[in-house]
């Protein structure tokens, strides 16, 4: 039975020390190569949901390939190529060029159209294309192993005339490289052509043009027959065919045929709404937390990231976090010196952390790459910190069909994953508008999403923090809560601990401060008037006050020396005692003349 087969060949794979996934490859013009009428791509057929991410899903999980097996006997096997090099060679050029490099014997298996060459090591340059070859190489790559079927029916075997272990990574594989490559590189040196796809771009520019073809043209061919045409003609160094090919399943992922468009429902039972944290973030969908620039909205969202990871009760309720994984985009705030101190003190576990590792922006294949990624790991809470900055130059955040569809692609993400997405977003200094209206850019951001919050300060108390709901779809609206504001200042880490509720609205909460004509700012008023509740008869340094008023945000350093030059001039406050043993207590203040 050829399911056993595959079994015991993937437990031998393993006990090398290699990871395998299972596939049905990709055919011509990138759809798959299993026999289901219906399934047009891999990454559509049922078997990705063992191994959702082609390579990236590879595993030395044996009972996992078994159970995959059950489900799907006829599927391939493929192995990850980590530490391994494999020379993929397809044509009477290919075979040439390898045998004049005098190559040591090594393990060799027979493929549809030619043979593979097996070697211990990693190529130092990565993979590349030569004339009629590909050398593969790293894990994010794979290649088919026997008993495997190629798209040509044949079956994938071992040389019986090949040694038993693979031989060491020969130096001299670079001269396999193509001349065309070189003759692009000299190409865009030397300017020859106007049109010039950069090494750094070719994926990006390949998943782009595929996507267009394919919503113009109906022939899966003829789309492949392009991309082919420039990727050799018009290349830096031209893309591989099985790289080719994976760009343009991607694309088939993303563009859908028009039938699986539309159609009757797929059900007709309701399900009830589901909520991470009721009323205020609900699953399945996108809630935006927006607020004034400066206010701390980060320093609120590592609180709500610390009670879902660690399963922790949500503010001023005896309600846990349903515990689970959060997946966290963050393009403000470093990691190592800002939001990693911040989830430490605020009680998160960080093993339940999963991050962007470094800034990219969600373009349409980023943007898939990411759905796949929530699809495996199934984060409960995936926050995108701040949601313009992810939607990058080429989507518009003014044009509400831009941000439509960029919100309606994070809602069904959401809707497969079953988790909430929450997105930070700014509100703009217009103070005679409602704060939905005040989301920096489209008014689209308020119309797409189910839920927003808005982070301000609270009305009755400025050095205090409000979180108000503004917009719920499928609820009340919840009450607005009080945080305060501990700790910060050179060495500390700042933390918010709630307090009570409040009957505050969100344009009270958000509204923008003016100030009177003639009087001195707001901010100064409320720190003055904190110094002197803070002070007392009795004699403290000076830090201590400036860590109380900067950790509530009321005034910067600058503005409190200043505004303690003044109150000392005025006797509402006096020093005791010079140089590093002056304290600060409350005075006298002078009468008016």
């Amino acid at each position: 039975m050829r399911s056993q087969k595959t079994l015991t060949a993937a437990k031998a794979q393993i006990s090398a020390g290699r990871k395998v996934v299972l596939t049905y490859g990709i055919g011509k013009g990138g759809r798959c190569s299993c026999k289901r009428k219906d399934c047009a791509s891999p990454g559509k057929h049922p078997l990705s949901k063992f191994f959702p991410n082609g390579v990236h899903s590879a595993t030395d999980d044996i009972d996992l390939v078994q159970k995959a097996l059950r489900r799907h006997p006829d599927a391939n096997l493929a192995i990850s190529l980590a530490g391994l090099t494999v020379v993929d060679v397809d044509g009477d050029d290919g075979r040439a060029a390898v045998e004049r490099l005098g190559l040591d014997a090594t393990v060799k298996v027979f493929t549809g159209r030619g043979y593979h060459l097996y070697y211990q090591g990693e190529c130092s340059g990565g993979a590349f294309k030569g004339d009629e070859i590909d050398v593969l190489t790293g894990a994010n790559r794979m290649v088919m192993v026997p008993p495997s079927t190629h798209p040509t029916g044949k079956r994938y075997r071992y040389s019986s005339q090949s040694p038993s272990s693979a031989a060491p990574l020969p130096k001299n594989l670079n001269k396999l490289r193509s001349a065309r490559m070189h003759q692009g590189q000299e190409r865009s040196q030397t300017g020859a052509t106007d049109l010039v796809i950069k090494s750094g771009g070719r994926n990006d520019f390949f998943f782009r043009t595929a996507c267009f073809l394919r919503r113009r043209f109906d022939d899966e061919d003829a789309v492949e027959a392009m991309l082919e045409a420039l990727n050799d003609d018009f290349t830096e160094a031209p893309l591989s065919p099985s790289e080719l090919r994976s760009v343009i399943q991607s694309s088939g992922n993303y563009v859908e045929d028009t039938a699986a468009l539309f159609g009757p429902p797929k059900t007709t039972e309701p399900l009830p709404m589901e909520f991470l944290y009721y009323p205020y973030i609900p699953l399945f969908g996108v809630t935006l937390l927006a607020g004034n620039p400066g206010m701390g909205k980060s320093l609120l969202v590592t609180k709500l990231i610390a009670a879902v990871t660690s399963g922790g009760p949500w503010p001023l309720t005896d309600e846990c976090a349903p515990k689970g994984k959060v997946l966290m985009l963050s393009a403000e705030d470093n990691w190592q010196r800002v939001t990693l101190p911040r989830l430490l003190e605020s009680g998160a576990d960080i093993s339940q952390i999963r991050i962007m590792t470094r800034f990219k922006i969600l373009s349409p294949e980023n943007l898939e790459a990411m759905a796949r990624y929530i699809e495996q790991e199934r984060p409960k809470l995936v926050v995108i910190d701040t949601l313009t900055a992810y939607m990058g130059s080429e989507r518009d955040m003014n044009r509400q069909n831009d941000v439509g569809e960029f919100l309606g692609r994070l809602t069904e993400i959401a809707e497969d994953a079953g988790c909430a997405v929450l997105a930070i977003g700014h509100l703009n200094k217009q103070s005679a508008e409602h704060p939905l209206f005040r989301i920096v850019g489209s008014i689209g951001f308020a119309a797409s999403i189910r839920s927003a919050l808005f982070y301000g300060t609270d009305p009755t108390d400025r050095s205090r923090f409000a979180l108000a709901h503004g917009k719920a779809n499928a609820s009340e609206l919840g009450k607005t809560i009080i945080f305060e504001r501990f700790g910060g200042g050179r060495d500390g880490t700042p933390i918010l601990h709630p307090v009570e509720f409040s009957d505050a609205n969100e344009a009270e909460v958000c509204r923008v401060e003016t100030n009177s004509v003639g009087r001195p700012a707001s901010a100064t008023d409320a720190a003055r008037e904190f110094i002197l509740e803070f002070l007392s008869d009795q004699p403290v340094r000076w830090e201590k006050v400036e860590s109380a008023v900067t950790a509530r945000g009321l005034a910067s350093v600058g503005t409190l020396n200043a505004l303690r030059a003044e109150m000392a001039k005025t006797c509402e406050i006096v020093q005791v005692g010079k140089g590093k043993s002056a304290r600060w207590k409350l005075g006298e203040p002078l009468a008016d003349e």
